[in-house]
């Protein structure tokens, strides 16, 4: 880098140690963009790890994080909030699977998927948990026991 004309107005220490504070300055900032893309690239990975786990005498609820795709585009009204949580915050942006699995038979009576979900560490479940998508899983769940009823009470007669 230099200065065409600095040599008219500053001395040759001081263009020099203007030229190490751009330098330093410019150092800088690329190591915290760095460490800021290797903060949203975690947390944008998926680990497939259980968050939650409910349980009843029969059934259980397992909510995992999902590989679904996740659309935060530069357009999105929420990319700010939710960089600003990653980076600062800690926190993950997934999409998060519903399970309901019945403990008698141990088979997935219903599935569900909530997308572009938002965690922040220490944050209880109730901030990012979906409870339309939990009310679909269950009335899903509750056709397929219908459904399971059905079919063993035609096999009994």
């Amino acid at each position: 880098m230099s200065f065409p004309y600095a040599g008219e107005w500053l001395t040759e220490d001081e263009i020099r140690a203007v030229l190490d504070a751009v330098h330093d300055a410019v150092r800088s900032i690329c190591y915290q963009v760095a460490e800021d893309a290797r903060r949203i690239r975690a947390a944008l990975t998926t680990t497939g790890q259980t968050l939650l786990t409910r349980q009843t005498r029969r059934f259980r609820l397992v909510v995992k994080e999902s590989d679904h795709p996740c659309w935060l585009d530069e357009d999105d009204e929420n990319l700010p909030v939710v960089l600003d949580a990653i980076v600062n915050r800690g926190a993950r942006f997934s999409s998060v699977e519903m399970y309901l699995v019945s403990d008698c038979i141990e088979h997935i009576l219903s599935c569900g998927l909530a997308c572009d979900v938002l965690r922040i560490p220490d944050e209880p479940p109730r901030r990012w948990f979906d409870r339309g998508v939990l009310r679909e899983v269950v009335r899903e769940a509750r056709t397929e026991i219908r459904s399971m009823a059905d079919a063993l009470a035609k096999i009994r007669k």
